[in-house]
């Protein structure tokens, strides 16, 4: 006989489905661009599950409505924790748009496969209005979209070097690659009592200080050249590249540090140890 599921066994995604577990707060609410299918396919699945499985009250927000009155993140209020940001599986701008910038007809992670379900710079946009409604509430964003732009990167789109997304968006902290072991250690000393705004030493994550003064660390750091000079000169920001590249894959990597501008800085951590 085929399992009878209930609301309860999925990850909820409204009000209703949170009273229905007699939830009275939820320590995350994670916003995707996908929609919300409960598989391993699925990025915002597979966060919200790590989430629940460290013990915190995760809610999903697919694809919510960026227009409007931005109800859709509104509707859970204010986690106890912080809020979680991800385009999803893809960069939203490849989701729309060809090498030839031509729009693309649909969207392989939305219903029916239809496209307009999330906006260009999906990261961005959620995370600018999460700031806007709830400024005292720390935002983490992670997957493929903000990954690519921990530091000053290339935009295809702009044809031109951008800064970090932390500082297009106001993210708080950023989590690149896989994300399962560093989102395991924040669950754990947000648990703990510990606030977001504050963990700046956890691996594989990415943060922006003000002032000039690179912060101190126990291990090695390299500093790269800064955005601003990569702006005016190719070739630094090729020979960034090249380090940000490999010190991704080494076993023992240093920690990256780049200016942003005179009074900014952007700390990129050191990745976790290869999974067992």
């Amino acid at each position: 006989m085929p399992k009878e599921y209930r609301l309860t066994d999925f990850l909820p995604t409204t009000k209703k489905e949170t009273d229905l577990r007699g939830w009275d707060y939820v320590d995350v609410v994670l916003f995707s661009g996908d929609a919300y299918v409960d598989h391993p396919s699925f990025a915002g699945a597979v966060v919200g599950r790590c989430l629940e499985s460290y013990g915190l009250r995760v809610a999903l927000v697919p694809q919510p409505d960026w227009h409007g009155d931005y109800r859709d993140f509104k509707k859970f209020g204010k986690p106890r924790m912080f809020f979680a940001v991800s385009s999803g599986c893809m960069d939203s701008m490849v989701n729309h748009y060809t090498a030839g910038l031509r729009k693309r007809s649909d969207d392989a992670y939305s219903p029916d496969g239809k496209a307009g379900f999330r906006p260009d710079r999906c990261t961005t946009v959620y995370t600018k209005i999460l700031k806007e409604l709830y400024p005292d509430v720390p935002v983490v964003i992670g997957g493929l979209e903000a990954s690519l732009r921990r530091l000053t990167h290339y935009d295809y789109w702009d044809d031109t070097l951008m800064p970090t997304i932390l500082a297009t968006c106001g993210a708080d902290l950023l989590i690149y690659g896989m994300g399962e072991l560093p989102l395991k250690e924040i669950a754990t000393r947000c648990k703990r009592g510990e606030s977001v705004f504050g963990m700046h030493d956890v691996p594989q994550t990415s943060y922006i200080i003000e002032g000039n003064k690179i912060p101190e660390y126990d291990g090695e750091t390299f500093e790269l050249f800064p955005h601003f000079e990569c702006v005016k000169d190719k070739m630094k920001q090729a020979k960034n590249f090249r380090v940000i590249e490999e010190e991704s894959n080494k076993m023992e990597a240093r920690r990256l540090v780049q200016r942003i501008d005179k009074n900014h800085i952007t700390v990129v951590n050191p990745p976790f140890h290869v999974m067992e």
